[in-house]
C-alpha cells in the first residue's frame, strides 16, 4: 500500500518540478518500503558505524599509490595496539583507559588522617566547576544529617539516635 502511495506522489512530483531536482533520495523513497518490510528495524541493517569506521581509517592514510594496503596497515596497527594495552599496567593511561572523567588524585596534603575522623570525609579529589556557596533547607539538611548517619560505621552507635 505504502509503495504504491509514494509511487504516485513521485509522479505528481514530475509533474511539478524539473528534471534536475530528482537525484538518487527521491529515488530511494520507492524502495524504502520494501526494504523495511524485508529487513525489519533499520539499526540491524545500519551501516553507519561501518561507513564511520573507514573514515577513520581512510584519515590515516600514507601511500596514496596505494590505498588499500594503507588502510589495512592502519587497521592492524590499531588492533595491535589496542591489544597490547590490556597488558600495561593499571596507572598506564591508553587511549582505550582513561582514568576517571573528575577524579585527578586530589591535593595530598588536604586529605588529612586525623584519628577519629571518619572516612566519609577524608575522601580525596577536587571539585569540578565554578564554586559556588549553597545554604541547606532546614529538609535538605536532616536528609543529608541521615545519610551521614546511615553510611558512616564510626557513627553507627548514634544510629539509634536518628528518629
Amino acid at each position: 500500500m505504502l509503495q504504491k502511495n509514494i509511487c504516485m506522489v513521485l509522479c505528481n512530483l514530475e509533474k511539478i518540478f524539473p528534471p534536475s531536482f530528482f537525484d538518487v533520495m527521491e529515488h530511494l523513497l520507492i524502495h524504502l518500503p520494501h526494504e523495511a518490510s524485508l529487513g525489519g528495524p533499520v539499526q540491524f541493517r545500519w551501516m553507519y558505524c561501518f561507513e564511520r569506521y573507514m573514515e577513520h581509517l581512510k584519515k590515516k592514510v600514507k601511500n596514496k599509490a596505494k590505498v588499500e594496503g594503507s588502510i589495512v596497515e592502519q587497521y592492524i596497527n590499531e588492533e595491535i595496539s589496542t591489544f597490547c594495552t590490556y597488558y600495561f599496567d593499571r596507572h598506564i593511561k591508553t587511549k582505550n583507559r582513561a582514568g576517571d572523567r573528575h577524579y585527578d588524585g586530589g591535593n595530598q596534603e588536604d586529605t588529612h588522617e586525623f584519628d577519629g575522623v571518619p572516612d566519609i570525609f577524608s575522601q580525596a579529589g577536587r571539585g569540578s566547576g565554578k564554586e559556588s556557596e549553597i545554604w541547606l533547607q532546614d529538609k535538605d539538611y536532616h536528609i543529608a544529617h541521615r545519610y551521614i548517619l546511615r553510611n558512616c560505621d564510626q557513627l553507627r552507635p548514634f544510629e539509634r539516635y536518628d528518629k
